[in-house]
């Protein structure tokens, strides 16, 4: 999905880039700010919304409301099938992946006492690996092949 510049979906796309960059907190800010308008937004729009709101909670470490937003975009795509784009449909499994990772981290498989550093164990889906830099961050980010990947925490 490609979201205009200029029209009601703008402050999607500029919070899609601020999560695609890495900062979070900025993208949860306009995020909130926009949250009124997502009620009088197309269904397209709420669905593609609730996916990066969740994302961002997930990257946040709120696990409560990253549930609640994913569960708002899973049910507007279940009522209405086709309403999220394939790529935008696997944006939304990688953020669930994501959030079961956070509730309940996979079980280490390195013996007691081995070396077991590592940058961190949260997940949350991030763009695509190999699109132009150039590309939107939004297409970057609903970009097939999609790859959950660690984040700093």
């Amino acid at each position: 999905m490609l979201l205009s510049a200029c029209g009601s979906g703008h402050y999607i796309q500029r919070g899609a880039d601020l999560y695609g960059e890495g900062r979070y907190v900025e993208a949860d800010e306009v995020f909130a700010r926009s949250e009124p308008r997502v009620a009088r937004a197309a269904l397209e729009q709420r669905a593609a919304y609730a996916a990066y709101r969740g994302a961002t909670f997930i990257a946040l470490g709120d696990l409560p409301h990253a549930q609640h937003w994913l569960s708002v975009a899973t049910e507007i795509e279940r009522t209405r099938p086709g309403t999220l784009h394939a790529e935008e449909r696997a944006f939304l499994d990688g953020a669930w992946r994501a959030y079961a990772n956070r509730v309940a981290p996979p079980t280490p498989t390195t013996p007691p006492g081995a070396n077991t550093a590592i940058a961190s164990s949260s997940q949350v889906p991030v763009p695509a690996a190999g699109v132009p830099a150039s590309t939107p961050v939004q297409q970057r980010a609903l970009s097939p092949g999609l790859v959950p990947q660690s984040i700093p925490q």
